[in-house]
């Protein structure tokens, strides 16, 4: 089987048929033919569904026709839209069901196009006959329909579907309105009419490991006037910091500070977000946390201060940042390790040097 993924990966056509003959066993692999629509490999892609590949396979929470939409989270296409397009065509032939949810979200194709800004295949999905309702309405901007829908049925603003989506969540998902001010703005309007139904700005969408607000989907679309609206109108600003973070974008942590977010309550996957950034190196976002005064006592998983997370990971430039700011070089985390203790155990030299000598025995 590595054979065969290897060769859709490096797009050897000739070395993908002459696998699938060999072992058409394979074909039938979910990882297989997930591979060929993440890298939007249209002619593999028909051999394996001809093969007898189910195209509604579930490999790691994506089916085929999600991974043509989005190969990962957070990430770029690894295929053409004209590759995506052909692999869509593929599916469709081969009876793919398009309602069935997938994807790091658990949603539906046609939401999983609209949240990554695909207008083509939104359109293609359309035109396949793909469910529309009030979510997908509010995805797609179509801001007259949910109107209409709200005046006949106002708890539709706080409705959720399988994937525990609401409306507004996916309004603010959708990336629909990156490249077109009119839709963008439909977004914007639809958001606001949900607001003034009800909607609740606070709500979570059950992600596989974490529940994530909606000011996480308007930043992850980069829909800033909806963010704002959002902190306008009561979502809580402390939960802004945890993707701005990690979207290197501190201009909306510093719009999360100007509605009232607190520093020190702000987490990731529960954890102090300081120490979290030092963790996964993010140093710019660190030093602009430790530069407003973030409370460098705080702990996260054994006890570790953001201090002993440093000192593990032997980033100098937060380690001195770290202790110019105040940090205490003494703490001991829950095993009574100290930062010298950890720095010396990871063989981190220098920071060992910054700490001052050992203490001599007696």
């Amino acid at each position: 089987m590595k054979e065969l993924l290897h060769a859709i990966r490096a797009d050897d056509r000739a070395a993908a048929r002459r696998s699938i003959s060999r072992w058409p066993e394979f074909a039938k692999k979910p990882q297989v033919v997930l591979e060929a629509a993440r890298f939007a490999r249209a002619e593999v892609l028909e051999l394996l569904l001809d093969a007898g590949a189910d195209p509604n396979a579930l490999w790691r929470n994506y089916r085929p026709i999600h991974a043509v939409i989005q190969a990962e989270p957070h990430a770029e296409r690894l295929g053409s839209p004209a590759a995506q397009l052909e692999c869509l065509e593929r599916l469709l032939d081969h009876g793919v069901d398009l309602e069935l949810g997938g994807s790091w979200l658990a949603v539906r194709p046609l939401l999983l196009a609209a949240f990554s800004g695909e207008r083509e295949l939104v359109a293609r999905l359309l035109d396949a006959g793909a469910k529309e309702d009030f979510l997908t309405d509010a995805a797609l901007g179509k801001r007259a329909r949910v109107e209409r829908a709200l005046a006949r049925d106002p708890e539709l603003a706080l409705a959720r579907d399988a994937s525990t989506f609401t409306a507004l969540a996916a309004a603010a998902a959708s990336r629909l309105g990156e490249d077109d001010a009119k839709t963008a703005k439909e977004l914007l309007a639809l958001a606001t009419t949900l607001l003034d139904h009800g909607a609740d700005p606070n709500a979570e969408v059950r992600e596989r490991t974490h529940l994530l607000p909606v000011v996480y989907f308007a930043i992850h679309a980069g829909q800033r006037n909806l963010l704002e609206l959002l902190l306008a109108r009561g979502a809580d600003p402390t939960r802004v910091f945890e993707a701005s973070f990690f979207r290197d974008n501190r201009e909306w942590a510093e719009l999360a500070l100007a509605h009232g977010a607190k520093l020190d309550l702000a987490r990731h996957d529960g954890k102090p977000i300081l120490n979290e950034l030092v963790r996964w190196g993010r140093v710019e976002e660190a030093l602009w946390l430790i530069a407003k005064g973030v409370d460098l006592r705080l702990r996260g998983a054994d006890g570790w201060s953001a201090l002993h997370q440093a000192a593990s990971r032997g980033n100098k430039r937060l380690f001195v940042a770290l202790l110019a700011a105040g940090a205490d070089r003494n703490a001991k985390d829950d095993h009574g390790l100290s930062v010298l203790d950890l720095a010396r155990v990871h063989r981190r030299r220098e920071l060992v040097a910054l700490l001052g000598p050992a203490p001599r025995r007696r």
